[in-house]
């Protein structure tokens, strides 16, 4: 190994540990690794350090998420959502196979996190109407979404870097499907898994944590509503007289958020949603949700008279069409590190956020100024038809499910156009770059997915890594790192032979996944496992698939993927939930991809 290689070497490691610590958006390190290597001479050809840019497999998966979003959009997804229900029945064990079945099938073909999104508030209505705790299924539900990437080439990021590396190294990728001689055994028998032994290991709801069933009642319970929903009556002394809501600033002066309003009429009261423009009148109620103590020193400032606390306010809240609702914060937000004040959120969505659930509690106090992070919960109140607005959106997924709206009409097309990007390479007609890319825009033109929110839709983390760690796996393998490592490995896993390096490769490509990102880890480890193969003489497709597996085997905490990540709050799961039951499935898909691929 060369000089150039140490610095390669250096620059992998600063950007493992930047990767790991957050200390910089992801984005802007893995963009800064082509820099880095030119300017350091490792990759002299400017061509080469910016060869991500233009390469087939950052097209192909771009193309792949807009599929995925037209599938979610035309309302593909929703019609298996539905086929699940009708199927699922009340037995726990007989949701939980079809779930995971319906799951594995749809995340084959679009982005993990985005099937769960969809399948999301499915999978909590049939908790409901089974009485099954939602902790037994969600975390079925992301574990199968989890396994089913490993079906198809355009299942997961990784399946198309290493399919694209052997396209490079001897003329021909990996096809659509060959991935399911493994993936098929792995999904079958991790489903398995679940449903006979990691099941055993997942929380009930009844230990004490947090068991969200989501119906109005379960959510005033679970953010103690009740303890902190009061009312107030404008008087004539009042000095909130003639002023409007968003004038008064209740919210920023005394952290109190107003959630209905009812007007004495002719004819009784006339309950009204609370619009910033809405101007107090003498009589008026004002159901304010917040501290004893803040609502206490707001009577006395305004002059206004408080009444009781106490379940009978809430009960006529829900009573005179207020919609409660849980949302959660989704992984492709662009929410993420704002804060609601920033975001004008009553101003944007017509809703109010009463609480944010964070570290398994809810939390009320200067949540206008909490900055959003990823699987918070947001209790939110109003008019139904707003919280029906966020369905189908990127920035937050609706855990209560108001009602079914989805379009379907142009679902028929949505396949269609998949085919399109589907069949090509499979009769060898056309790269799946290509015909990915002519899906992609089929579904955009003709409506499938929305020509303006396309962009909102693109993983483009995902993309940067890759375009980022490409040429740092070009030159790693250049100036002998690839060799090194491979030796090394190699050398540790001899006495184990072709099982022992597959195995070796397997946990290296979880490792790296867990730490900075599937995307990279597939890069980066690709020479590696090629050289590896070479070095024992194991079929080098062998060596990829069990990197491209590995890399997608993120089951042990909820941080290792997004999909573990969406369903932490609304499961009430902690990390040795994950833990306990991640072990058992991280064992068994290693077992299984390592005896299938030494089969091959």
């Amino acid at each position: 190994m060369d000089v150039h290689g140490w610095v390669a070497l250096a620059i992998l490691v600063v950007a493992a540990v930047l990767f790991l610590t957050r200390w910089l958006p992801l984005e802007l390190t893995a963009l800064g690794i082509p820099v880095a290597l030119f300017l350091t001479g490792t990759l002299t050809d400017p061509a080469e350090a910016l060869q991500g840019f233009g390469n087939h497999a950052v097209l192909a998966i771009a193309s792949v998420f807009v599929l995925g979003a037209g599938l979610q959009e035309s309302g593909v997804a929703d019609l298996i959502a539905r086929a699940v229900r009708r199927l699922g029945g009340t037995s726990e064990t007989r949701l939980l196979i079809v779930i995971s079945l319906a799951i594995a099938v749809l995340s084959a073909f679009m982005s993990n996190a985005a099937t769960v999104a969809v399948l999301l508030p499915a999978v909590l209505a049939l908790s409901r109407r089974a009485r099954v705790p939602s902790s037994r299924l969600l975390m079925p539900m992301g574990f199968a979404a989890i396994l089913g990437g490993n079906l198809t080439l355009i299942g997961t990021a990784p399946n198309l870097l290493v399919s694209d590396y052997l396209a490079q190294r001897q003329g021909e990728g990996f096809g659509m499907f060959d991935f399911a001689l493994v993936g098929l055994p792995i999904v079958l028998f991790g489903i398995l898994y679940m449903v006979v032994l990691g099941r055993h290991g997942l929380p009930n709801g009844s230990d004490g944590q947090r068991d969200p069933l989501h119906f109005s009642e379960q959510l005033v319970k679970d953010y103690q509503m009740a303890n902190n929903l009061i009312r107030i009556r404008i008087g004539k002394a009042s000095k909130l007289l003639g002023k409007s809501l968003s004038e008064a600033e209740l919210g920023r002066r005394y952290g109190v958020t107003v959630v209905l309003v009812g007007h004495p009429s002719g004819m009784g009261t006339r309950w009204l949603a609370p619009r910033p423009n809405y101007r107090m009148e003498r009589g008026d109620d004002l159901y304010l949700e917040g501290e004893d103590e803040a609502i206490w020193t707001l009577a006395e400032e305004e002059e206004t008279r408080i009444g009781l606390a106490g379940k009978h306010h809430v009960d006529r809240v829900l009573d005179h069409g207020v919609a409660l609702a849980e949302i959660s914060v989704s992984p492709r937000s662009s929410v993420c590190g704002k804060t609601l004040k920033e975001l004008d959120f009553r101003g944007a969505h017509g809703l109010s956020v009463l609480s944010i659930w964070r570290d398994g509690r809810a939390r009320r106090q200067g949540v206008a100024d909490m900055e959003l992070e990823v699987g918070d919960a947001l209790l939110v109140a109003g008019e139904l038809s707003h919280v029906r607005t966020l369905i189908g959106g990127n920035d937050f997924i609706v855990l209560a499910e108001p009602g079914d709206v989805r379009d379907v009409s142009k679902a028929p097309l949505a396949v269609l156009w998949l085919l399109v990007a589907m069949l090509p390479p499979l009769l060898g007609l056309a790269p799946l770059a290509m015909s990915a890319l002519a899906g992609a825009l089929l579904m955009a033109g003709t409506g499938c997915v929305s020509l303006n929110q396309v962009g909102r839709f693109l993983e483009w983390k995902v993309l940067a890594l890759i375009v980022g760690t490409l040429p740092l796996g070009m030159a790693l393998e250049q100036h002998g790192v690839a060799d090194l490592a491979a030796s090394g490995l190699v050398g540790a896993a001899a006495d184990l032979g072709a099982s022992g390096v597959l195995s070796a490769l397997f946990g290296l490509a979880a490792l790296v996944s867990i730490t900075s990102s599937n995307a990279a880890a597939a890069v980066i480890l690709s020479p590696v496992a090629w050289k590896a193969a070479e070095t024992i003489g194991l079929p080098p497709e062998n060596a990829l698939l069990a990197v491209a597996y590995g890399c997608s085997c993120a089951f042990l905490v909820p941080f290792a993927h997004q999909c573990n990540l969406m369903v932490v709050v609304p499961g009430g799961y902690r990390t040795k939930d994950f833990l306990l039951v991640g072990s058992g499935m991280s064992l068994v898909v290693i077992l299984v991809a390592v005896v299938m691929l030494g089969t091959l």
